[in-house]
């Protein structure tokens, strides 16, 4: 008997899920909280879908809705980000096993920077799709890196901020503002998680202009690799 199996998928940006809708064939649309939630399929695996807007507290609200209303087994954050390391440039594919908040700090009460009380310093993405999305990507002969992606509510252009990120988090390879809110209410819910991004920008005086540029491209590269991970995902397990 085939599983019946739904995948959760968060963009921020309308650029950044546009070509994702389409290459899903979406049936329904529903809004809650004046969020759109695009349901359809890939094949066997059902999909909903959902802009979430930028920002922790966007993407955490879009999450937790899509894990509280809907029947989700895996969410996934697609999107682009700036690189923090000088080998990972505009194209770059990067798959996290972790990410953290860069813009908590209660190091007055004793903890890292970048913990939150009564949670991990970091939060893991999931090993099995973490694994099928690398042999989707060698597939394709792509180069990517794994590591640690840190967020936080700003879109890093600046020197300084893009130095002290580095000093502090030496072990980042990349910024975002959504993959840890979503990830904290995924580890809230128990249920795991994969993040898939393009880098778009150096996080550098630049990066506004390079983002600007690179979405569209970033946006495609992520959207194949996306499908072709759902198809690989579907002949393993036999949806």
């Amino acid at each position: 008997m085939k599983k019946n199996i739904t995948f959760g998928i968060i963009g921020a940006l309308n650029q950044e899920i546009a070509i994702l809708h389409k290459k899903i064939q979406f049936h329904k649309k529903e809004i809650i909280f004046g969020k759109k939630f695009y349901i359809g399929k890939l094949n066997n695996i059902n999909i909903i879908l959902v802009k979430s807007n930028v920002g922790k507290v966007a993407s955490s609200m879009s999450c937790t809705i899509l894990l509280s209303v809907y029947k989700i087994d895996l969410i996934i954050n697609v999107g682009t980000a700036g690189s923090l390391q000088e080998d990972l440039k505009p194209g770059h594919i990067i798959l996290p096993n972790s990410t953290c908040y860069y813009d908590v700090d209660l190091t007055a009460f004793g903890y890292n920077l970048g913990k939150m009380q009564n949670l991990p310093q970091s939060f893991l993405t999931d090993k099995k799709m973490l694994k099928l999305a690398e042999t989707c990507i060698l597939k394709f002969s792509l180069s990517y890196k794994k590591n640690l992606i840190i967020s936080g509510d700003t879109f890093i252009n600046k020197k300084t901020f893009h130095q002290n990120l580095k000093k502090y988090f030496p072990k980042a390879i990349a910024v975002d503002m959504e993959s840890t809110a979503i990830a904290q209410v995924c580890y809230q819910f128990k249920k795991p998680f994969l993040i898939i991004k393009v880098i778009s920008d150096n996080s550098d005086r630049h990066a506004s202009k390079n983002f600007k540029e690179n979405i569209h491209s970033a946006s495609k590269k992520y959207s194949k690799v996306l499908k072709n991970l759902l198809k690989i995902y579907e002949n393993k397990f036999k949806i």
